[in-house]
């Protein structure tokens, strides 16, 4: 009897195994459906995320046609971080969706969600401030998409904002992405209007008012030509040194202008004064 017993003990893990095939091969055309309606969910949830990031850019971009600048730059900040809340929660609905398909109890699953999600809100404070950094930036409207701006000691045009981070694209075409959470200073260089500033390293000993005059008449010849709005300024000298003194040429113009008006200006001055025979 004991030698029984024990075959029999020895036999039941193999028993197990023998059951738990049997009970899949009886019921692996459900376990195949389940998947493949899971498969399909996940699929149709791509599709409807791509036309609903399709319909969000189109809808923003009849909002900005005929727009002030200003206002073109606030609906695409809107437009980003209205994608970024539909990205999340569609993904969030694909997977429960997704995980109800193939058998998982969903109500169990988001009540232990519910319990963990406190635990770890108290673990990820960094998360929970970009989150709350981000709307805030938005809502004060600090910045919007299409601004030049230094923030956490990068400078460029900020390409877009979603909940949990900014990302700005530098002059060398580098993407730097940054946490909200980390956003305690904002330098916008896109309010309004800039001031094109050009200095000219003058060297000494030689007619400060006469290469002032010249350099005046140039600038009001090259407003002039260019039919600007504003005509540059020859401000005078603002600094000195034993090697030469600087002279600032200013002038206000729109945002994004002041680049190619501060290479021109340069250009136009710097010709002026070899023509009259100046020594830069």
């Amino acid at each position: 009897m004991d030698s029984m017993s024990s075959v029999s003990e020895a036999l039941e893990p193999i028993q197990a195994v023998t059951d738990v095939w049997q009970k899949f091969v009886s019921q692996w055309p459900a376990y195949v459906v389940r998947l493949l309606t899971a498969a399909i969910i996940i699929l149709v949830g791509c599709v409807v995320l791509h036309f609903g990031r399709r319909l969000i850019r189109r809808v923003c971009a009849r909002a900005v046609n005929g727009k002030k600048p200003r206002t073109a730059a606030q609906t695409k900040t809107i437009q980003s971080l209205v994608t970024s809340i539909f990205n999340y929660t569609l993904y969030f609905a694909i997977a429960l969706i997704a995980l109800s398909a193939i058998g998982v109890d969903v109500s169990s699953l988001l009540t232990i969600a519910g319990v963990s999600g406190v635990a770890i809100g108290f673990g990820s404070q960094t998360l929970v401030k970009d989150f709350i950094s981000g709307m805030f930036l938005w809502g004060e409207g600090r910045i919007n998409v299409g601004d030049i701006v230094t923030i956490a000691g990068q400078t460029g045009i900020v390409e877009e904002i979603a909940l949990r981070t900014t990302t700005l694209r530098n002059n060398n075409g580098y993407v730097y992405t940054i946490p909200n959470g980390d956003i305690r200073t904002v330098i916008n260089m896109s309010r309004d209007f800039r001031w094109a500033q050009v200095d000219l390293p003058i060297s000494h000993g030689q007619d400060w008012s006469s290469i002032i005059d010249a350099l005046q008449d140039e600038m009001n010849a090259y407003a002039a030509r260019k039919q600007l709005t504003d005509t540059p300024q020859v401000i005078g000298l603002i600094a000195s040194d034993r090697f030469s003194a600087t002279l600032r040429i200013q002038v206000k113009c729109e945002v994004k202008d002041d680049w190619l008006l501060e290479r021109e200006i340069r250009q136009a001055a710097l010709t002026r004064l070899e023509k009259d025979g100046f020594k830069p």
